[in-house]
């Protein structure tokens, strides 16, 4: 996965003397021993000489006293002696191979320090992570975090196991650990952990949990590239399941244009024909007008220019909104309020949007759902932040309940468009 890190070498480099090579140190304080443990002179001869040409960079010669080391080797202290001169050995030669061979020594060595294992094992579970011997690699850092050792890493290295290896719930619930600590530290959430996680529960059809990974990272990167992804999964989920329609289509399309997420002549023009087949003219004579002005209706695509010439003739037709105002007033149920606030939202008048919306509410015989995410729609633009959020916490059912959501969410982004 490209969000960990694939240099095993560096990882075990970066122990340094105090992690791996402390092991000769931990030798020396038990020189007093070596009346106990003695080391042949076979073994001592081809050792000494082993480090002294590694540390030369002499590695054809270190390697070929090291072989002699292994062979004159006769008891655990000698062959711990041994393996941690192929590890010297194998940090210069920045050979993975060498160096596995190195850790499995010494993790399975009497005379390795205990305070050490942890370490050791997570190293060789990077190697066997880069091998690509994932089974064996989930073991070893299962062991070093029984052992005690915590890397920021961890987590990052198993979500990359779980996923690579198909388990989706189980690689983005450590995901997810990671993404914790990184808040829990204060430090900012990479993008690219967010795009993992939507990505691999897309694909494994979790629609509730991809929604829930998206409006996370709209928390925290509510870029206009972000803000279309979102949209236009939930956009074509919804289609999907054939539960989205025009109404809902329409205020997705509106904040699709709020979030600067329209990004082609094709989606402009959509949002304007569904604007006009609703009766919303005003509304298609200002997408029309913004798609030109973005430079994504070229003024050679003369439908658009009949559009526009349509919507402007309705507008005409129909005259002032205001002639509406009384009859929605007086109607029996909110259904007209409710189309007189639309028409309002659509004709960029927030604030007398959001009263008609209201009086729609208070009549019944609405779309509750649909006239309270347009009512948070209305007070959000209109500056009553807080009144919007407790309207969209009000719209219920789906799809309009995750439509509500992103509307909530981009009260609180910075505006990039509309």
């Amino acid at each position: 996965m490209g969000f960990v890190s694939k240099s095993a070498l560096a990882a075990v480099l970066a122990l340094g003397a105090a992690a791996l090579t402390a092991a000769p140190a931990e030798a020396q304080k038990k020189k007093k021993e070596e009346a106990k443990v003695q080391l042949n002179d076979a073994f001592r001869t081809a050792a000494v000489a082993g480090e002294t040409a590694a540390k030369a960079g002499d590695l054809a010669t270190a390697k070929a006293r090291l072989a002699e080391a292994d062979a004159a080797a006769t008891n655990d202290m000698e062959k711990f002696y041994a393996a941690n001169l192929r590890l010297q050995v194998a940090q210069a030669a920045k050979d993975e191979a060498m160096l596995a061979t190195a850790l499995d020594q010494m993790i399975a060595n009497p005379n390795t320090p205990a305070d050490q294992q942890g370490t050791l094992n997570y190293n060789r579970g990077i190697l066997a992570l880069n091998a690509k011997q994932k089974d064996a690699a989930r073991q070893y850092f299962q062991r070093a975090k029984q052992l005690g050792y915590n890397d920021p890493e961890y987590d990052l290295r198993m979500a990359s196991l779980e996923l690579g290896g198909g388990n989706v719930d189980q690689g983005v619930e450590a995901l997810d650990k990671a993404v914790q600590a990184k808040v829990a530290a204060g430090q900012p959430v990479p993008n690219d952990w967010y795009n993992l996680a939507i990505s691999q529960l897309y694909k494994a059809n979790k629609p509730a949990e991809t929604a829930a990974w998206m409006r996370r990272q709209l928390k925290d990167y509510p870029t206009p590239t972000n803000w279309r992804k979102a949209l236009v999964l939930f956009r074509d989920r919804a289609d999907q399941g054939r539960a989205l329609g025009g109404s809902a289509r329409l205020d997705t399309f509106r904040l699709m244009r709020e979030t600067g997420a329209l990004t082609d002549q094709a989606e402009f023009g959509e949002y304007a024909q569904l604007a006009q087949d609703l009766g919303l003219p005003y509304e298609t004579v200002a997408v029309i007008d913004q798609g030109r002005a973005a430079g994504k209706i070229p003024a050679s695509a003369t439908q658009y220019n009949k559009l526009k010439t349509e919507a402007q003739a309705s507008i005409k037709a129909e005259g002032s909104l205001s002639s509406l105002d009384a009859k929605a007033r007086s109607a029996a149920n909110g259904k007209l309020a409710s189309g007189t606030g639309n028409a309002y939202l659509a004709n960029g008048d927030a604030t007398k949007a959001a009263e008609f919306f209201q009086i729609a509410l208070q009549k019944g015989g609405v779309d509750q759902d649909e006239v309270n995410t347009r009512l948070g729609i209305a007070l959000a633009k209109s500056g009553r932040r807080d009144e919007a959020k407790a309207a969209f916490a009000k719209v219920t059912g789906a799809p309009r309940n995750e439509l509500a959501q992103f509307w909530a969410l981009w009260l609180d982004a910075p505006k990039t468009a509309g």
